[in-house]
C-alpha cells in the first residue's frame, strides 16, 4: 500500500529537481537574450526593467516595469509577456504571443496608451535601416494572427494650428481587434465605441481666424479587407497610388456614426457594404439608412430627422483601363431625392506597377459628373433657412421669387445656366439636372485648385463644360 505513495513522492522530488535545473538554464538563456537585445540597440538607447524571469511553459519570459527609451521616444509597460521568441536570420522576430499590461508609447507630439494589448503569432520583419521608433517598422510585412487592444487612448500634444487646416486632438476606443493581418491575407478589423476630436481653423471675411471643434464617434465598426497590409504600407510610404489597385472591401458594417460641433450635428444610423473582384473588374456596393442632420445656426437652422432616409452607392473599376464609374442615390422622404453619377479615368493596374510615384490626385481625371435634384420641399424651404425663421406660404413664394431674380442677374453672363433660377422660382415637382464635363478631362488636383478660388470657379462655368436643365 505504501509503494505507490513512495513512487509518487520520488517522482515529485525528481520533477522538482528537474524544474530547478530547467529554470536555471532558462534564466541564463533569458539573461543572454536580454544582453544581446541591449547590444543591438541604437547608440544612446536604453532598456530597464524591475524584474525578468523565464516563463517555462510558454518558453518565453515575463518582464515587469519595462522602460525602453531611444532619444525622445519612450515605451513603458507594467508587465510584458513574450511567448517563445525566435529571432529570424534576417533580423526579424517571431513570437507565439505578446501580452502587455498598461503599455504607453510617447513621442514629442503624442502619447499612446492602452489598458492591455494581446497578440497571437506575431512576426516582425527586420527594422528599416536609418529609422527609429514606429518608423522603423515595416507595417506592410508584419504578420499577426490575432491582436486586441483594450481601452486605447491617443492624445496629440502638438498645439500648432494652421489657418484653414485640420488639427487632430485625441482618439479613444473601448476595443480594437484585428485578425488575419499580413501580406496576401484578408484582414478583419473590429472597433467598438470609438471617438475622435479634431479642430479646424477657418479665416473669416475680416481675415480673423475662427476655431471649430468637431467630435466624431461611432458605436460599432467591422470591415473585412483583402490585402489590408498592402494598403497600410502604401500609406506608410506615401505611395498612395498603390492603394488604388487593392481589391475592394469584402464586407463592411458600422452603426451610429456621428459628427457633432457647437452648432450642428450629423448622424448615420447604419451603413453596410460589400465588394468583389472578378474578371478584371472591382465592384462595390454600400447601403446606408437613417441620415439625421440638425443645425442651430442663426441664419440657416436646419432640422432633418431622416429616420427612413436611404443611401445607395455603387462603384465599378476596370483594372485594365483604370476607368471608374460611380453612382449614388440619397432619398429623404418628404424632402428630396439626390442622384449623383461620376466617371473618372485613372491609372490601370499595369501602370501602377510600373510607376507609383505620381500623386493619385494628379493621375485621376474627371470625365463627367451629374447631379439631379427632385422634390419641391427642399427648394421651398430654402427661403426659411436663409431667413432663419419659419415662413408662411406667401412669404416663401415671395422670398423664392427674390432668390430666383438674384440668381438670374448673377448668372446672366452664362446662358447655359438659365434653367437654375427658373427652377428655383417654379420647382413644381420638376427635376433639376446639373452636368459637368470638362474638356479635356481634368485632373482632380487641377479641379480642386480652380474650385478653391472665386475666379477659378467662374472659369468652370463655361457652356462647354457645365449645363443645367429642368424637366
Amino acid at each position: 500500500m505504501k509503494r505507490p505513495w513512495l513512487t509518487a513522492s520520488l517522482l515529485a522530488v525528481i520533477a522538482g529537481m528537474s524544474a530547478i535545473g530547467i529554470n536555471h538554464a532558462a534564466t541564463v538563456a533569458l539573461d543572454r537574450g536580454i544582453s544581446r537585445f541591449r547590444a543591438a540597440l541604437p547608440a544612446g538607447a536604453t532598456l530597464t526593467y524591475a524584474s525578468a524571469r523565464p516563463a517555462i511553459l510558454a518558453r518565453g519570459a515575463l518582464l515587469t516595469d519595462v522602460v525602453l527609451q531611444n532619444g525622445n521616444l519612450t515605451f513603458r509597460a507594467h508587465t510584458m509577456r513574450l511567448g517563445h521568441p525566435i529571432p529570424t536570420p534576417d533580423g526579424g522576430l517571431i513570437l507565439s504571443h505578446l501580452d502587455m499590461e498598461d503599455p504607453t508609447f510617447q513621442t514629442p507630439n503624442s502619447i499612446i496608451r492602452a489598458h492591455s494589448v494581446h497578440m497571437t503569432h506575431l512576426v516582425t520583419p527586420p527594422p528599416t535601416a536609418g529609422k527609429s521608433g514606429l518608423e522603423a517598422l515595416d507595417f506592410g510585412h508584419i504578420t499577426l494572427d490575432r491582436g486586441t487592444v483594450d481601452h486605447l487612448s491617443v492624445q496629440n500634444l502638438s498645439q500648432v494650428l494652421q489657418p484653414n487646416g485640420t488639427h487632430f486632438n485625441s482618439l479613444t476606443s473601448d476595443s480594437i481587434q484585428i485578425e488575419g493581418y499580413g501580406p496576401d491575407q484578408t484582414a478583419t478589423v473590429t472597433i467598438q465605441n470609438v471617438m475622435g476630436i479634431v479642430s479646424r481653423t477657418t479665416l473669416q471675411a475680416d481675415r480673423t481666424s475662427r476655431m471649430i471643434s468637431l467630435q466624431m464617434s461611432l458605436r460599432d465598426f467591422k470591415i473585412k479587407q483583402p490585402e489590408f497590409s498592402a494598403w497600410v504600407a502604401a500609406q506608410q510610404t506615401g505611395n498612395t497610388a498603390l492603394s488604388y489597385a487593392i481589391p475592394p472591401v469584402e464586407s463592411l458594417k458600422l452603426s451610429n456614426a456621428q459628427i457633432i460641433s457647437s452648432d450642428r450635428s450629423f448622424r448615420l444610423d447604419t451603413l453596410t457594404g460589400k465588394g468583389t473582384r472578378k474578371n478584371g473588374r472591382d465592384n462595390s456596393t454600400f447601403e446606408g439608412q437613417g441620415f439625421h442632420f440638425h443645425s442651430t445656426q442663426a441664419k440657416t437652422p436646419v432640422h432633418i430627422d431622416g429616420l427612413h432616409s436611404t443611401l445607395t452607392y455603387t462603384q465599378e473599376r476596370v483594372a485594365e483601363t483604370g476607368a471608374v464609374h460611380a453612382q449614388a442615390l440619397l432619398a429623404v422622404p418628404d424632402l428630396t431625392e439626390l442622384h449623383f453619377t461620376m466617371d473618372l479615368t485613372g491609372p490601370s493596374d499595369q501602370q501602377l506597377k510600373l510607376s507609383s510615384s505620381q500623386p493619385l490626385q494628379d493621375a485621376v481625371r474627371l470625365v463627367q459628373t451629374t447631379l439631379t435634384i427632385h422634390g419641391d420641399r427642399l427648394i421651398q424651404l430654402l427661403p426659411s433657412f436663409n431667413a432663419g425663421r419659419p415662413l408662411n406660404g406667401t412669404e416663401q413664394d415671395q422670398a423664392r421669387t427674390v432668390m430666383a431674380q438674384g440668381l438670374e442677374m448673377a448668372l446672366s453672363p452664362y446662358p447655359s445656366l438659365a434653367a437654375l433660377p427658373n427652377y428655383v422660382a417654379n420647382p413644381d415637382n420638376r427635376t433639376l439636372s446639373i452636368v459637368f464635363a470638362p474638356k479635356p478631362p481634368m485632373a482632380l488636383t487641377a479641379l480642386s485648385t480652380l474650385a478653391s478660388t472665386p475666379v477659378g470657379a467662374l472659369s468652370l462655368l463655361s457652356p462647354e463644360a457645365l449645363t443645367v436643365t429642368a424637366q
